[in-house]
């Protein structure tokens, strides 16, 4: 016992002299103390930049797991978490489904569009919200807890309706998808 007590001293006792030593070195030479600490501020923004870039991966690696497995129809696309914003921006038109990827609303959506999918005359994409939806909320007034269709015209909203709005969703669901790109008819019937 008394050996692994000296050991552990002896071995604190050099660590402490190493460490001394590193010190006194850098506090002589300052070129040398400007390195290091160059070296340490690059060290720790690699680092950061590595956390941030395999967080984004690891985010969108478990939207895809949670969400698009079990996605009805080759009608329904996924839209994929990392590209989304860029692929509604530069897509001259495109349709957008936004929901949580599961509750009773969306499982009726999946199960509507799978029983009339011969009736749907078009392909839109599914964006889940899982992460930040506080800012789908505050950016894009969108509910997280409804399934909302949005359509869009070079990135800008032109259309949009909730499922949550029909009295007779089996009837007049799959026919309001099917005109929700039409958005410059709705807006000269309403004028």
């Amino acid at each position: 016992m008394e050996q692994v007590k000296s050991f552990v001293h002896y071995t604190k006792e050099k660590a402490v002299e190493s460490w001394q030593a590193f010190l006194d070195d850098l506090y002589r030479d300052q070129k040398k103390t400007i390195f290091t600490l160059i070296g340490g501020i690059l060290f720790a923004l690699i680092f950061a930049g590595l956390i941030l870039f395999s967080q984004n991966r690891i985010n969108a690696s478990l939207v895809d797991r949670i969400a698009f497995d079990k996605l009805p129809s080759e009608k329904v696309q996924p839209l994929p978490y990392l590209t989304a914003d860029k692929t509604i921006r530069e897509t001259r038109a495109i349709s957008v489904m936004y929901s949580k990827p599961s509750g009773a609303q969306l499982d009726q959506v999946f199960d509507l569009i799978q029983a009339q999918e011969d009736e749907m005359n078009r392909t839109f994409f599914y964006y889940p919200i899982v992460y930040d939806a506080a800012f789908f909320s505050n950016e894009y007034d969108i509910d997280p807890d409804k399934v909302t269709f949005v359509f869009y015209e070079e990135g800008v909203e032109k259309n949009r309706f909730t499922f949550d709005s029909f009295d007779q969703p089996t009837t007049e669901f799959i026919p309001e998808l099917n005109r929700l790109p039409m958005w410059t008819i709705r807006t000269s019937a309403n004028d």
